[in-house]
Parts: C-alpha cells; structure tokens; sequence
C-alpha cells in the first residue's frame, strides 16, 4: 500500500498545477490533503459542486475539512434538473449528471490555469455500475485512484493514519440514487429523501439507504444492530416520515444494496 500513495504523490506532482472536484467525502479528502501537500496551496483548487441532488450536510462537511485546512474553494452550481435526460431517470443517468457537472468545471480551467482537473473515484468503485465513469474518461478528467488501482479500504487506511476525520464516514452517493430508475426525479422528491435520511441519522442510524418508490419510504440497512433500532423506534420512524410526506413504510429485509445492483439483478 505504501508504494501506491508515494506513486499517487508523483502523479500529483507531476500535475503540477491542479483543480479538485471535492465532496468531503473520504476519497476526495485524502485526494486534496495529498495534492496540499505535494503541489502547495497556490496550486490546488478545490471545486465544491451545489445543485439539489447532494444532501446539505456535504456542503457543510466540505466547508468544514477547507477550513480546517485554511484554504478556499470553488462553488460550481449544476443544472442537471433542468436537463431532460437526467430527470427521466434513466440507468445511465449518472452520466448525464457528470457530463453536465464537469464540462461547467472545464470552463473554469483555463481561467484558473490548470494542468489537469482530478477527481476521486477509486478502484472499489468498479464493482458497482457506475456509467459516470465513462462520462469523465470522455472529458479527460483524471482519476487517479483509478489509475493506480487503489481501493476503498486503502484510501480510509490512510486517511487514518493521517488523522482526517471522516475516514470511517459511510458512502454517500447522490440524493437521485435513492430513487429507482425511471421514476422521474424532481426537487421535491429529492426534499423528502434528504428529510427523511436526516430524521434517520437523528435516531442513531448510520450506515443505510432511504430509498423513495412511488412515495413509499423503503429503508436498507448495513448493521445488524440497525433493525432492532428501527423497531424499537417504529411508531416515531412512521409518525416522522409520514409528516415529512411519505405515504408508506418498509423495511427491506435483505439489506442495503447499492441501485445499479438492484437493476442489474432484476434485469439480468
């Protein structure tokens, strides 16, 4: 593991001049601390994408890990929810997303004269369907991660070891990947899912997934401990989520399983 970060530090190096789509999340956390620390603060980016299909708490935990690091960043508002490919929801959907996403960030490179524009899908990622990969490899976004084959599970390695504070931090992909394909997304479904995962959390829940169908609220979860939390806490889950809008309640007994999966096996 150690000769694959002290490669990622000479592919950041030889970047020289970079910018950094950057979510908080653990990937792109470590993927900044080490482009700081190789490249310089006049030398790094970091671009905060804002758009209605990522929860609140990754912009605040964005602002936080910048502050924290004493730098700046760059707010880029999306617009996929005014594009009609995006909203009908269709299994590529995440590259309609990255293609509209990044292609605004590549207007920026040139004012901001940058070699390269980076971001952090790792290795790990492969085992899930992912088509907004294809959409970054079209626009020469770089994933170094990627490139050199590290996972998941390195990535938090290291980032423990260098005391960043959302190592352990679950996966949190975006607002839309609750919804299943080809329901259409708007922002007022996108409203409830953030609501409701947030009223979750609230009750101690860490690693799940609230999944929105047809108005009905279908939560997965990761942790076995997790089901007797939802039981006990029953009548104020219903009472809350029904408040927020949801008109049905399930538990889904097999768990958390990423959407693309869930496609994937009923289609094939």
């Amino acid at each position: 593991m150690k000769r694959k970060f002290e490669k990622l530090k000479n592919l950041l190096k030889s970047y020289k001049k970079v910018m950094i789509a950057f979510s908080g999340g653990v990937d792109s956390s470590l993927l900044l601390f080490l482009a700081l620390k190789v490249l310089g603060k006049n030398n790094v980016f970091p671009v905060i994408f804002i758009s209605p299909t990522y929860p609140f708490f990754h912009l605040k935990r964005a602002i936080n890990f910048l502050n924290n690091l004493g730098i700046k960043g760059i707010f880029l508002f999306t617009e996929e929810l005014k594009r009609e490919e995006f909203i009908k929801n269709p299994p590529e959907r995440c590259y309609y997303c990255k293609k509209d996403s990044y292609q605004k960030l590549l207007l920026l490179k040139d004012i901001f004269k940058v070699n390269k524009i980076i971001e952090g899908t790792n290795y790990s990622d492969l085992k899930d369907y992912r088509p907004g990969i294809k959409a970054l490899k079209e626009l020469n976004i770089e994933s170094p991660y990627l490139k050199l084959k590290i996972k998941k599970e390195e990535i938090r390695k290291k980032a423990k070891d260098l005391k960043i504070p959302n190592y352990d931090a679950p996966s949190s992909p975006c607002l839309s990947s609750r919804i299943p394909f080809y329901e259409r997304i708007d922002e007022e479904k996108l409203i409830k899912v953030e609501k409701g995962e947030e009223f979750l959390k609230s009750l101690g829940l860490k690693d799940f997934r609230l999944r929105m169908i047809n108005n009905k609220a279908k939560i997965e979860l990761k942790r076995e401990e997790d089901y007797i939390l939802v039981i006990k806490n029953r009548k104020r889950i219903i009472d809350s989520l029904k408040k927020i809008g949801f008109s049905e309640f399930l538990l889904d007994l097999r768990g958390y399983q990423p959407m693309g999966i869930q496609w994937i096996m009923r289609n094939y």
